[in-house]
């Protein structure tokens, strides 16, 4: 029987102004999957993943999510952003709130829980980051990486079928890239559909099952991690991992 993607994109194209800055990217998303998507800045990764959560309106070309296209006029969007949900680089988090509070909120306003199911709920993926010793504590109060790690709580108790992160690490102090790498390689291992905009080519070698290379606006090679670290077919993917990968 086929196994459809999750989400599918077709045909995408995103123009800002005369700058066009997505040229027909097709990406499909399955489920179980860990797919990281890298290349150099500016190549277009974060504004994929921003058309694909709808903080960007696509020029043209299909988003599908089983099978529906979200650029349709009957979407739910706070209901398709607890399904496809996002950890943004500089976490998003509500300074006015607890660290449980930021992760009640969209519980309380998008899923309509009870204030104690939805504690009840937040609480246990604070205790999965391991932040459950900071439930009480503001932002400002928190590191970078516990920041990050609140964040990515606040995402995983609305229960997504996929869990976008723009580059989840390129806001940390290099001490602090550890423990939410970390988080991640965890949720990875329960079988949660993550899609990784990064520069961190460890973990994209060992924790993805794709890896997407994008190079000014195209998907210019995607494989296997082992092909496209190993064996890359595009001399633009070999001049570009020559560059970032130092022995």
């Amino acid at each position: 029987m086929y196994n459809a993607p999750i989400l599918e994109v077709r045909h995408l194209v995103k123009n800002f102004g005369k700058n066009e800055v997505l040229r027909d990217i097709d990406f499909s998303v399955n489920k179980g999957n860990v797919t990281c998507i890298i290349g150099a800045s500016g190549s277009g990764k974060s504004t994929l993943l921003r058309c694909i959560n709808l903080l960007e309106t696509p020029t043209a070309g299909e988003i599908l999510f089983h099978e529906t296209d979200i650029l349709s006029s009957h979407l739910n969007l706070p209901k398709y952003r607890a399904k496809v949900g996002m950890v943004f680089q500089n976490f998003n988090l509500f300074n006015n709130m607890t660290a449980l509070k930021n992760c009640m909120v969209g519980l309380e306003k998008v899923q309509k829980l009870k204030k104690e199911e939805a504690k009840k709920i937040a609480l246990e993926y604070l205790e999965k980051v391991g932040m459950e010793a900071f439930v009480n504590a503001k932002p400002r109060q928190l590191s970078g990486g516990q920041k990050q790690r609140v964040a990515i709580a606040r995402a995983l108790a609305m229960n997504p079928e996929i869990l976008l992160f723009d580059e989840p690490t390129s806001a940390l102090d290099p001490e602090m890239v550890g423990e939410v790498l970390s988080v991640m390689r965890g949720l990875a291992q329960t079988g949660l559909t993550m899609v990784v905009v990064t520069h961190e080519m460890l973990f994209a070698k060992d924790v993805s099952s794709r890896v997407v290379f994008m190079d000014r606006g195209v998907i210019a090679e995607d494989g296997p991690p082992d092909v496209i670290f190993n064996h890359p077919k595009e001399p633009r993917t070999r001049e570009f991992l020559s560059r970032i990968i130092t022995t």
